[in-house]
């Protein structure tokens, strides 16, 4: 294996807490990470895209509404209910140790990818199985006005050189996957990755972005107590283009790095009547008007060195402007309007407002974030995550010995540059499923309706005057219960009942109580006994291992055997009332 991959690799399994896996599945996982986080600037887990077991020819599937990967048809369905004209992406891995590009390995990729949508592929795997009813529910119901994407991504550790046979091999198969007619012809992407590349995306993924620009149109802001500098103006398309664009090892451009979006990159869509008509109107007369019609672009950054006109920028954020990014882009690199075509030279001709604020104060960040966004359609956890209560939360499980920390990310990719276990880190809409299922005794609705209970609880949770030791207590459970599975010393196959293993230890240590009634010493023991509970390995193990014996037994009775129909049974009301009662037979 290339020495540098061998590096990443070890510091990647000991940061996501996968070392117990054999290199070759740590490998599979790393090169999901690289490429979902490190080139396409997603926000999701690659641990959670890995296939676990010898599926044939494919390691990985991502499937992708609006940014949020999905693995089963009653996820995908939860999460179209919520959108209107969903971006949606199916995203295909297959990664090979070897320094050689196999021909046959190769074929039976694109085979796979062919027989997940064509159906041959179906009984592969139960995680096959319910990726492909996820694929279904989103044909059914999620196509509107634009069809998915699809990228493909054979990944091996040698240089690629383009060898004619693999190459027909390709073109082949792209024609083959156009001609079905179901995704977005001008987005399919069937990449042969090669080290160089690999290295590069993993060090995008693990880094602060950082990035230099030219901004000779400037003018110094007011100074402000909490800003170190600012700056106001104009900027050309080449250098705004620079802080947002994906390259290869090659420096070519290959796409758009989500992960320095604060707004949902996701919510534009290129053939809406609106964007054509301003693409059309740049291409008409040439960019020169673009700067008085565009409200412009603000940037945030952790650091700003200037040496001149030269500005270098590290660990920012573009805090709005979805639309114009992709606008630029388009017109740039391609779909450029009713011509479809990148016009390079309008980089230039482009001007655009901008703003350029430099600020290590977080609670001032996000008041320019809410303050440049309250027009745009921005996930509501996102909000929730600057309430004051999750700035004292995130402050509190930061500043604990190293055994109990948790990294709580107010915002998307905020440890991304930072030397933490992956594992310890927690997004909101994660606490509040884990709060959902443990503290409020909803496990049949923490996945897929948390924003539902987050606005039936909203003056019940994570409010000001609150403790913030049982809500630590709780995501270190989830920790604890992660760790596990990730380092195979509680079955793969409990994750199906998450939830309820959350709800049963939250059931059996508030004896069904209400937590946010309870007087402060009787929480604190509570939040103590949680988190002794989460220290003693084997006294977890057990209560894990009870809880599913319960749930098992219980669909036993009921006659429920398959994937599928254990996985609907466990979201129906009556199975967790059920549940519950057999928990604390008290419980009402």
């Amino acid at each position: 294996m290339n020495p540098v991959i061998r590096a990443q690799l070890r510091d990647f399994a000991k940061a996501n807490s996968i070392t117990a896996y054999t290199q070759e599945k740590q490998f599979e996982i790393y090169s999901i990470f690289s490429i979902l986080n490190g080139l396409l600037g997603e926000s999701v887990d690659a641990y959670n895209v890995h296939l676990e077991g010898d599926e044939f020819g494919v390691d990985g599937i991502a499937v992708v509404i609006q940014g949020e990967s999905v693995n089963s048809r009653q996820e995908a369905e939860d999460k179209l209910a919520t959108i209107n004209n969903p971006s949606i992406e199916f995203i295909f891995f297959q990664a090979k140790t070897s320094t050689g590009y196999d021909y046959g390995d190769i074929s039976k990729f694109f085979d796979a990818v062919s027989g997940f949508f064509d159906g041959s592929l179906k009984g592969e795997s139960d995680a096959i199985d319910d990726l492909i009813g996820a694929m279904d529910a989103i044909y059914e119901k999620g196509v509107g006005k634009r069809n998915p994407k699809l990228s493909c991504y054979y990944v091996a550790t040698g240089n690629y050189e383009q060898p004619t046979r693999i190459e027909k091999l390709r073109a082949g198969s792209r024609v083959e996957l156009e001609e079905l007619n179901i995704f977005d012809s001008n987005t399919i992407a069937i990449e042969i990755v090669g080290a160089r590349d690999l290295q590069q995306w993993y060090r995008a993924a693990t880094t602060a972005v950082e990035v230099e620009i030219d901004f000779p149109r400037n003018v110094v802001m007011p100074t402000n107590e909490h800003v170190e500098e600012a700056y106001i103006g104009y900027i050309d398309a080449a250098n705004l283009l620079a802080l947002y664009v994906s390259k290869d090892a090659d420096e070519e451009v290959v796409g758009i790095n989500r992960s320095v979006f604060f707004d949902n990159i996701r919510d534009y869509d290129s053939k809406s009547k609106i964007n054509i008509s301003i693409k059309d109107s740049v291409r008409a007369g040439g960019g020169a008007e673009f700067v008085f019609r565009n409200n412009g672009i603000t940037v945030v950054s952790k650091n700003i060195d200037r040496t001149g006109d030269r500005f270098r920028l590290e660990d920012f954020q573009i805090v709005n402007g979805c639309q114009t990014s992709n606008v630029i882009f388009d017109l740039v690199y391609g779909d450029g309007g009713s011509e479809g075509k990148g016009d390079r030279n309008l980089t230039k001709a482009i001007q655009v407002p901008f703003r350029l604020i430099g600020s290590k104060d977080d609670e001032f960040v996000s008041s320019i974030i809410v303050g440049t966004n309250r027009q745009n359609p921005v996930r509501d956890e996102q909000f929730w995550a600057l309430r004051p209560f999750m700035k004292s939360f995130e402050e509190y499980c930061r500043s604990l010995e190293a055994e109990e920390i948790i990294y709580f990310e107010r915002r998307d990719n905020q440890y991304r540059n930072q030397d933490v276990e992956r594992t310890r880190v927690m997004q909101p809409s994660v606490l509040m499923k884990a709060v959902a299922a443990c503290l409020l005794f909803q496990p049949q609705r923490a996945a897929r309706d948390y924003r539902g209970i987050l606005s039936e609880y909203e003056n019940v949770i994570f409010l000001d005057e609150q403790d913030v030791r049982i809500y630590h207590a709780v995501a270190y459970l989830y920790y604890r219960l992660e760790f596990l599975w990730r380092n195979q010393r509680i079955e793969n196959g409990y994750k199906t009942f998450r939830y309820y293993i959350l709800a049963g230890i939250g059931l059996r240590l508030t004896e069904a109580k209400n937590v946010f009634t309870m007087k402060k010493g009787k929480l604190a023991s509570v939040s103590d006994a949680l988190l002794e509970l989460c220290k003693n390995e084997d006294g977890l193990k057990d209560a894990v291992t009870d809880i599913v014996k319960l749930v098992e037994e219980r669909l036993k009775d009921m006659g429920v055997a398959t994937q599928e129909r254990i996985r609907d049974t466990i979201r129906s009301e009556t199975f967790a009332s059920m549940f519950r009662e057999r928990v604390v037979p008290s419980f009402t």
